[in-house]
Order: structure tokens, then sequence, then C-alpha cells
């Protein structure tokens, strides 16, 4: 008799990189440290550098659609287990500022993962037009990333409400579930700042 699949949590870092080369540097050296299996990255490069100057011996890179500016990269580990797969058709007109994939790690169900990076740009907010509505209703889905926005809903020491009425009626008529805590996720001003989101649906166990 074949032995069962060993199962296997997926291991998964969030980090905005500020465009900043060490930074990036840092976060993978970390993430080779963990063993993690994915690292989402917003903000992986400057507007001017080439995909190039970013690299790393022990990932590889799902980078999005050429010729559009970098605003969110996946990095996954080589010796991850786990089969990813692009979701191209969930992320059209957002113009880098969103990554899918559907990921499965060992013996345990198919992942949804949304990497966001949500800033007005133009006209409007590109990360917006991702198709929310089939990306939230995935049967198993983590949305996580750099929301740049402000409300009570995830942080009840706000000071200011801003750009928040997509990401409140997502989670809302989604069921989402916030995984944040009271820990500010950007330092520096005078406000406590709360702007970085890990949402999953009901049925997915994040710590």
């Amino acid at each position: 008799m074949a032995n069962p699949p060993e199962i296997r949590k997926l291991l998964a870092l969030q980090h905005n990189c500020t465009r900043g080369g060490q930074i990036m540097e840092a976060v993978l050296e970390s993430a080779v440290r963990m063993r993690v299996d994915l690292v989402l990255i917003q903000e992986p490069r400057g507007e001017r550098e080439k995909d190039s100057t970013r690299s790393h011996p022990s990932f590889t890179f799902i980078r999005g659609e050429e010729g559009e500016p970098a605003k969110c990269w996946i990095a996954v580990n080589r010796e991850s287990c786990c089969r990813v797969t692009e979701m191209k058709d969930m992320m059209r007109n957002c113009r880098n500022y969103v990554q899918v994939i559907e990921i499965t790690p060992p013996g345990t169900p198919t992942i949804t993962i949304a990497n966001v990076y949500d800033q007005w740009r133009d006209v409007g907010r590109p990360a917006q037009h991702a198709d929310w509505g089939a990306i939230a209703k995935s049967a198993r889905v983590i949305i996580a990333g750099d929301m740049n926005a402000h409300s009570t809903v995830w942080n009840g020491r706000v000071t200011g409400w801003k750009n928040a009425i997509f990401w409140e009626k997502l989670i809302e008529e989604e069921v989402l579930v916030m995984w944040n805590t009271e820990q500010a996720t950007r330092l520096g001003g005078p406000n406590h700042s709360i702007i970085d989101l890990t949402l999953s649906s009901p049925n997915v166990e994040l710590n």
C-alpha cells in the first residue's frame, strides 16, 4: 500500500521593500533561513531599474506583465514542494498592482493567493481592477499586501479615514477574516498606521 502524501503547511512572508535592493535582499535571506515557500513583495525595485537588478539564487520570481512598472512580485522558493500556477485571467487590467497564484502544498487543498499593492496611479487605483469577485470567491483564498488605506474596521486607533471603501466593502460582502493585530504595519509619523492587511476566507487558518 502506498504511503499517504505528507501534509505540509504553507509558509509565506509579505513585505513592502520600498524599492530598496538591500531591504529585499534582507527579506529574502530571512525567508531562506525560515524555509518559507513564498514571499509576497510590494515595490520590489525603482521605477527606472530593470527587473534583472533584483535576483536571488534560492528563488524564482513571478513578475507580472512586461512593460509595466514593477509593483508586486512573488518569490517562489526553489526548494518548495508546492505546485504554483499564475492566474493571469484574474489580474487583467491591474497593471502589475496585483499578482494572483494558485498554490497547492503537498497533501493539502489548493489556495488562491493575491499579492496587492494598492496605490493611486494616473486616474485610478489599478489594484482594484483585478477580478476580485472571482478571487474572493475561490474555495480557499488569502489576500495580503499594502492596501495604503486607513479605516477603523482594521485599526481602532486610526485618527483619519482614507481610501478604505473598496476594502471595507470586499471584507463585508465576501465575509473575509482579518488576521491583523493592533500592531502598526508602517512605522514613523505621528499616527498609529495599519495599512498592510492580511485577509482570508473563513476556512483558512493563519498564524
